[in-house]
């Protein structure tokens, strides 16, 4: 039994020549070291006077360039977990009587698979949406001020109709 416990006490002695209080105090000092340079760094990476690479300008309000095509918020109003189909999120252009340029007329909308319904501009399609313009081949919806353009399908003319521009 004495010479199992020798045996392992030799097994247990330290290969290199420092002892366990002096291996301790090295490394201590090694990160504390490593804390100070760390902290260094980051008071003189917030403390530099930085020069931005362009001039600063101001923004203005309005939205300067005209949309050319109204933004699809569908897929992203999915990922924040709206479900399709409810509060008039799924909006059918049926048909179109348009009244001049202005944005007048009325306008058949099918809303969330129901019949449709024959709305003026300006009406309420369902809560916090409304139509807010009616085009000859479009509507405009405003969904509690976002704006969405709703386009009608393209369906080819029925044989013997010809289309006069």
């Amino acid at each position: 039994m004495k010479r199992l416990i020798s045996m392992l006490r030799d097994r247990m002695r330290p290969r290199i020549g420092i002892s366990g209080a002096t291996l301790l105090r090295t490394c201590t000092i090694v990160l504390v070291l490593a804390l100070a340079a760390t902290i260094t760094s980051w008071v003189l990476e917030f403390s530099a006077r930085r020069v931005p690479s362009e001039p600063v300008r101001p923004v203005t309000a309005g939205d300067s360039a005209p949309r050319t095509q109204a933004a699809d918020v569908a897929p992203i109003a999915f990922l924040f977990g709206a479900v399709p189909g409810a509060d008039g999120s799924d909006i059918k252009l049926v048909g179109v009587i348009a009244q001049g340029l202005a944005g007048k007329g009325v306008a058949l909308l099918a809303v969330d698979g129901r019949p449709p319904l024959a709305l003026r501009a300006g009406e309420e399609i369902a809560a916090g949406v409304t139509l807010a313009e009616v085009r000859a081949d479009r509507v405009v919806v405003s969904r509690s001020g976002a704006i969405q353009e709703i386009r009608m399908l393209a369906k080819p003319a029925p044989e013997g109709i010809v289309r006069v521009r």
